[in-house]
């Protein structure tokens, strides 16, 4: 009798690279909304939008990322 394991890892990363997606995806509406506000009253706005720009990124790798951990762990 043959025994089988199968491995939760695929949800597990799925999950850990959703919430990275999500947190990142925070950050760049923040960052975005705080360049917009500090845009329109004439203050520095130095790093927000590069730092919106990071966060995007990392909001996609993640998410794609998420979505690999997936299909690579399907039983």
């Amino acid at each position: 009798m043959a025994t089988e394991s199968q491995t939760d890892m695929g949800i597990g990363l799925g999950v850990l690279f959703g919430v990275v997606a999500v947190g990142a995806a925070v950050l760049t509406a923040v960052n975005s909304y705080n360049y917009a506000i500090r845009h329109a009253q004439e203050l520095d706005t130095s790093g927000l939008l590069l730092n919106s720009g990071v966060g995007f990124g990392v909001a996609m790798l993640a998410a794609s990322l998420a979505l690999v951990a997936i299909h690579v762990y399907d039983a």
